[in-house]
């Protein structure tokens, strides 16, 4: 009998009904267990698509990217008005490194707020899952970092972080809305841009891909003050073979799908993964 154990494939795993690697970005994944047919059988999972990235950093718009700052962090290179705003962060934040087990609650507030103020966002974790991660962080190789009002100590933003052996990804980022004034974003994107890139001596730090599932402006508003940069690659999506029909024909129909949208989570997951694959699409096309 087949369990989840002896299903474990090296390099990838199973994540929200899809095969994606656990390759770092800037590596190409292993494709054998594509060829052989492995992968529609991850971890006892039946997924429905796998999708990956190659060409890191190929030096032209695919349409798919990773955010990363690969450089020393040094407050002084940015904007004055970036530097207005950290300096003034830092005076009404005090930024640390927590153990999470210990400040779950709060966390789970400040991430409840924060989720409901995006749009068409469908994701959104229970409390129970919630507190699971912040548990298991540190077997995951995850960190936490949280800014406090100087004022009154509460926990009003948080990151976590992924760490890698020449690389740290920003998993999640939640500031409370009440407390945006506070410009706890600031203090902590700075703060974790000179530890790691300065005191740390990581290669880089990656704010993650393209982001398709909701809408937000945190990608743009890190290239203009932190001085992170899109690195291109390609996309790629394939799906399991039963589905793989079933998402030509959803293709064709995206224009009516995406505008179910807003109304029906189903549709919006769905447009989601259709805009994946046009993506993959054009990058396809411009290198044939």
């Amino acid at each position: 009998m087949m369990t989840a154990e002896n299903n474990q494939i090296p390099g990838w795993k199973y994540y929200n009904h899809a095969a994606i690697p656990t390759t770092a970005p800037h590596e190409n994944p292993d494709l054998t267990p594509l060829k052989d047919g492995r992968i529609w059988h991850i971890e006892g999972k039946k997924p429905l698509l796998v999708r990956y990235t190659t060409d890191w950093d190929c030096g032209y718009d695919t349409g798919w990217w990773y955010l990363i700052r690969e450089t020393p962090f040094d407050i002084n290179t940015l904007s004055s008005n970036s530097r207005k705003h950290i300096k003034e962060a830092f005076r009404k934040v005090r930024v640390e490194k927590i153990n999470p087990k210990e400040y779950v609650d709060a966390l789970y507030e400040c991430y409840h707020q924060a989720y409901l103020r995006y749009k068409q966002a469908d994701n959104e974790n229970s409390y129970e899952s919630f507190k699971n991660r912040c548990e298991k962080s540190e077997f995951w190789g995850m960190e936490f970092w949280a800014g406090f009002a100087q004022d009154s100590g509460k926990l009003v933003g948080y990151l976590m972080l992924g760490l890698h052996e020449d690389w740290v990804e920003i998993y999640t980022s939640k500031f409370h809305p009440d407390y945006l004034k506070l410009r706890v974003s600031d203090a902590l994107y700075a703060f974790v841009l000179d530890y790691y890139l300065n005191n740390q001596k990581k290669k880089y730090v990656s704010s993650g891909s393209r982001s398709i599932n909701h809408v937000t402006n945190t990608q743009e508003y890190k290239e203009q003050h932190f001085g992170y940069r899109k690195c291109y690659c390609h996309l790629h999506v394939l799906y399991r073979p039963f589905y793989k029909l079933v998402f030509k024909v959803l293709f064709l129909l995206r224009g009516i799908i995406s505008a179910l949208g807003s109304r029906f989570t189903l549709a919006h997951r769905i447009v989601a993964v259709l805009k994946m694959e046009e993506i993959a699409r054009k990058s396809c096309r411009r290198d044939s």
